[in-house]
């Protein structure tokens, strides 16, 4: 069966240049993930606010998080290391 997909540029050409590598069509290819993705169980997910009131429970990691603010001190991802 033949269809029309609608997909990102770069994503297509990773997925030709992959199935090249394996020596199998694009089509073959995309069959496989689709099998994948469609034999992986999935999960619901969690209610938003069940997430949020287990988020909000950690009052001492906000607390800590506020202090840090506080402080003015920028987060980890930012900080510049010497390791010399």
């Amino acid at each position: 069966m033949q269809t029309g997909l609608d997909v990102d540029e770069r994503l297509l050409n990773l997925a030709e240049q992959q199935a090249r590598r394996d020596g199998k069509s694009l089509g073959s290819l995309v069959e496989d993930a689709l099998r994948a993705v469609l034999q992986t169980p999935q999960t619901p997910p969690e209610p938003f606010e069940h997430a949020v009131d287990s988020v909000e429970a950690d009052d001492a990691f906000f607390s800590a998080l506020e202090e840090i603010r506080a402080l003015g001190r920028l987060p980890a991802a930012h900080r510049r290391v010497n390791l010399q």
